[in-house]
């Protein structure tokens, strides 16, 4: 038999997705059936018995979470769930009561509460196994929830509406009571309740209402109209930008957000939402405008806190994204995005060890999540685990495979891919992946300068060149891509060229220790031997992990004669990366220049550890 749903939500807290969530749940099971936004209470009622009796004629209720549900506070600071008058738990305590199927819908990454948290009328909805309906996969989520909706319905254990109904007038005020007895819990609970200002008192207020009285309604009543009409307006915009954002289709849906904030500028879901496409589109600075705008509204969104961060590290301002990480897992500690992306920033600081711990814990929270797979598995291979970083990177594979198989749209997922591919050595899988990145959304720059990175591992120095062009061009403000066509055009020969990126690439970001050493291989390439000693010394003292660094060092002190000095940086490269073949090649032919035996053995192992670059 079919049945009908109570939407609980709080505005606040759910505005956009609850709306989502009506409009499709409409789709399946029709609007008569659904009820949502009964805070309008026709005046001279008694609210309690009013949303009992809304709430008894329906057969399951929904319960809406978000990120900020458990924490809502009201004017005076107190939590609206420990009012005795606050809607939502006055519904959700009318439903328990009753024993109505109670559902949890977990939306925008929200946390099912604990039985602890919760007020008495509504602890046992910690019990109530809960369903989660994320933004990237909403579809497909709300599909599943369909299902578990009709499953009740068909499963015999929910009362059809109908007689429901007919119990209300008997249990209506009966259930206030109870309502009220379990939330303050007077000592005189064996008195026995009345029922006396029930729904009787209703009637007699409609029979004898003034005329002004229903001029109040009236104006009431159309002001409740306007108000839905812009609510359901609004969370129409953020379905239709939503759908837009989900098939890359950027400026539609920027265009889509806008007129949702011009509708309704005191909510912060489109300005979240709209500051995600300007970070597809590589907008950093719109992005971060519109994350400011989205946290004023809602200083507990953890989203919005590690959506800045990561916008922060784009542009390499790591301190304000450290920051960001750290309220984002404050906020939410399981939030594995959040430790991924203060790892990164760590990384670009040059705190590896902290950055480690990071993607270690990103990955106990989520296992799911293939990003901490894959940037653990970059540190590894930095650090010369290789074993460890290729069984980081077949997870980070195997994850996104899962997700690309419901998602065909997700950019993001094929960049990761590509990006593990890469790390595999796979070079002609990495460049298809990208490739499709770019096809699905052809104004992400992370997706050119990783294509442009295999191309430069494969040898192809000018289509990884046209890539970081393509990738500054959308990006102006990428430190990275200077960078990287910095090194590009130095092996290319093109010192003069290299230096004059990887002076944009400092002014960028002072901090990117891989500006200084690709512009240190510029000017040893042109004799400035000392300068390029210098460019290397800030490389390291930035990042004194990075072996690289140390055995550029020491080729620039070999080209000055200074061997002893070279055999030292060089050895300082072994000992940071044990596997490091060139190093261990350019160790031994010093010694071996300075008539020390012992150089042999250090081509041999190089050898043993890649034949072809000691040959």
């Amino acid at each position: 038999m079919a049945g009908t749903i109570f939407i609980n939500y709080r505005r606040e807290d759910s505005i956009g997705t609850a709306g989502r969530l009506h409009d499709r749940l409409a789709q399946a099971f029709g609007r008569n059936n659904l009820f949502m936004d009964v805070d309008s209470i026709p005046a001279g009622v008694d609210f309690l018995t009013y949303l009992n009796n809304q709430v008894a004629a329906c057969d399951v209720l929904l319960v809406v979470i978000g990120q900020n549900w458990l924490h809502a506070k009201d004017e005076s600071g107190r939590r609206r769930l420990d009012n005795p008058d606050d809607f939502v738990t006055v519904e959700i305590a009318a439903a328990l009561v009753r024993d109505i199927r109670v559902i949890p819908v977990l939306v925008d990454e929200a946390h099912m509460p604990k039985a602890a948290q919760l007020p008495d009328p509504i602890k046992l909805l910690a019990r109530r196994n809960a369903v989660e309906v994320r933004h990237l996969h909403f579809g497909r989520d709300v599909d599943a929830l369909i299902e578990k909706i009709r499953s009740a319905f068909d499963g015999g254990s929910v009362e059809p509406r109908s007689r429901r109904v007919m119990a209300v007038a008997l249990a209506g005020a009966a259930v206030a009571v109870v309502f009220l007895i379990g939330w303050i819990g007077y000592p005189w609970m064996s008195a026995p309740p009345t029922a006396s200002n029930g729904p009787v008192a209703h009637t007699t207020a409609t029979v004898t209402a003034k005329p002004q009285v229903d001029e109040r309604l009236a104006a009431e009543n159309e002001r409740k109209r306007v108000k839905d009409e812009m609510g359901a307006r609004y969370s129409a915009l953020l379905n239709q930008g939503a759908t837009d954002a989900k098939i890359n289709a950027n400026d539609k849906a920027i265009a889509t957000f806008s007129e949702a904030i011009r509708l309704n500028p005191g909510t912060a879901a489109a300005f979240y939402e709209r500051g995600t496409v300007y970070r597809n589109k590589s907008n950093y600075d719109k992005a971060i405008v519109d994350y400011n705008e989205a946290i004023r509204l809602d200083p507990r969104n953890a989203s919005a806190f590690g959506e800045r961060c990561f916008a922060y590290r784009s542009i390499s301002d790591y301190d304000n994204a450290i920051a960001d990480c750290n309220k984002a897992i404050q906020l939410d500690p399981n939030n594995a995005s959040a430790f991924t992306d203060r790892g990164v920033a760590l990384t670009r600081e040059a705190d590896h060890k902290r950055a480690m711990t990071d993607y270690d814990k990103a990955v106990s929270v989520d296992p799911k999540y293939a990003g901490a797979f894959l940037y653990r598995g970059i540190a590894l291979t930095r650090k010369g685990s290789l074993d460890q970083a290729m069984a980081d990177y077949n997870e980070a594979i195997r994850l996104v495979n899962e997700t690309i198989q419901s998602d065909s749209n997700n950019a993001r997922a094929f960049v990761i891919r590509c990006v593990a591919y890469g790390g595999k050595g796979d070079s002609s899988r990495a460049i298809a992946d990208c490739n499709e990145a770019i096809r699905l959304n052809p104004e992400y720059a992370v997706a050119f300068i990783d294509r442009g990175v295999i191309y430069e591992r494969k040898g192809d120095t000018d289509r990884a060149i046209t890539d970081y062009n393509d990738a500054i061009r959308l990006d102006p403000k990428s430190a990275i891509a200077f960078s990287d066509r910095c090194l590009s055009y130095w092996k290319k020969g093109d010192n003069d060229r290299a230096i004059t990126d990887c002076n944009e690439a400092i002014r960028l970001d002072p901090k990117s220790y891989k500006a200084f050493n690709n512009r240190g291989l510029a000017y040893s390439k042109k004799g400035g031997q000392d300068r390029a000693i210098a460019d290397y010394n800030e490389a390291i003292r930035l990042n004194p992990e990075e072996p690289s660094s140390y055995l550029n060092r020491g080729v620039a002190y070999a080209r000055k004669g200074d061997t002893d000095r070279a055999i030292a940086d060089y050895g300082e490269a072994i000992l940071r990366n044990p596997k490091f073949a060139l190093a261990f090649c350019n160790r031994g032919r010093a010694k071996l220049k300075n008539n020390d035996a012992s150089g042999n053995e250090d081509i041999a192992q190089a050898r043993r550890l890649n034949a072809s670059v000691c040959p």
